[in-house]
C-alpha cells in the first residue's frame, strides 16, 4: 500500500530505470479482463495505476500527482504489459485534485485526469468504469489490479498486468486494524486477504471494482500483505469522494 511505503517506492525510482511491479499475492491477467484499468507515466517512468471513468477523465489518487504538472504524465490504455506499446496514450491537460486532500493522512485520497483528448474505446482492450454510487458491504469480494510490487520489499520490475479479489472489512474491523497506528476517515475503506493478498506499492491509484463499478482507489497502508495492517482505499461511494467526482465530471462538461 502507499502512505508509509510512498516514501519507499519514490525512493525506487533512484535506483531503479522504471518502477514496474505487481499485486502481493495475485495472478496474472491480461487487460481484457479489466480493460478499464490504465497506468500513469511521469516523465517517462511508471508511476501509478488509474480508471478510466470517461473517454476524457480518468480516476486516481491525489497523491500520485500532488505537487506534480500535468504536461509531465502520459496514460497509457490497453496494454496488459508495461514493455508493450498501448494502442491509447493520451497526454494530460490538467489535474483535478480534492481541495481537502491530506498529504500527512491521506483523507480525500482522489484525483481526476483530465486528458488533452478523448481515448478511444477498444472492444475487450479499452472501456469505462462507472464510479460506485453505494459501498460494498462488509465480508464482500471486490478486485484488484494492477502492476504493484509482488513483496513488500521487493522492487525488481515486472511487466504483466496482476490481479487479486480481497475481502472488503466490515468499518469496525477496518477501525481497529489501525486504531494506535493511524486516523482513518470516512473517505477510506479496508480491503485485504490479511497476510495474503493486498496491494503494494506501484499499484497507487488503481480501482478496487465490486460488480462491475470502480468502488475504491489504492491509497495507502503499513507494509504490504501484513496480516495485522489491511490496504487502506480511498472509498468512492462516501457522500465526500461522490459528491467531488460528480461536481468535477460536471465542470469538465461544461
Amino acid at each position: 500500500m502507499v502512505g508509509l511505503w510512498l516514501l519507499w517506492w519514490l525512493c525506487q525510482l533512484t535506483f531503479a530505470s522504471s518502477s514496474k511491479s505487481r499485486i502481493v499475492g495475485g495472478q496474472e491477467t491480461t487487460i481484457s479482463q479489466v480493460p478499464y484499468l490504465v497506468y500513469l507515466r511521469q516523465n517517462g517512468f511508471f508511476i501509478c495505476g488509474g480508471s478510466l471513468i470517461s473517454t476524457s477523465v480518468v480516476l486516481s489518487a491525489a497523491h500520485c500527482v500532488y505537487g506534480s504538472q500535468p504536461e509531465d504524465y502520459m496514460v497509457h490504455a490497453g496494454a496488459s504489459r508495461l514493455d508493450e506499446a498501448a494502442p491509447v496514450i493520451r497526454r494530460v491537460e490538467m489535474f483535478h485534485v480534492s481541495p481537502t486532500y491530506s498529504s500527512t493522512n491521506f483523507d480525500m485520497d482522489v484525483a481526476l485526469l483530465q486528458l488533452q483528448e478523448p481515448a478511444f474505446l477498444i472492444p475487450g482492450k479499452v472501456a469505462i468504469i462507472t464510479p460506485c454510487r453505494n459501498p460494498p458491504e462488509g465480508n464482500a469480494y471486490a478486485r484488484i489490479s494492477g502492476w504493484g510490487v509482488t513483496r513488500e520489499n521487493n522492487r525488481d520490475p515486472a511487466e504483466q498486468v496482476r490481479t487479486a479479489m480481497v475481502r472488503v472489512l466490515p468499518g469496525a474491523e477496518c477501525q481497529l486494524s489501525y486504531a494506535i497506528t493511524a486516523q482513518l476517515t470516512d473517505s477510506m475503506i479496508c480491503a485485504a486477504v490479511r497476510g495474503v493478498r493486498d496491494s503494494c506499492s506501484g499499484d497507487s491509484g488503481g480501482p478496487l471494482v465490486y460488480r462491475g463499478q470502480v468502488c475504491g482507489i489504492v491509497s495507502w497502508g503499513f507494509g504490504c500483505g501484513r496480516a495485522a495492517f489491511p490496504g487502506v482505499y480511498t472509498n468512492v461511494a462516501s457522500e465526500r469522494v461522490y459528491s467531488f467526482i460528480e461536481q468535477t465530471l460536471r465542470r469538465i462538461r461544461n
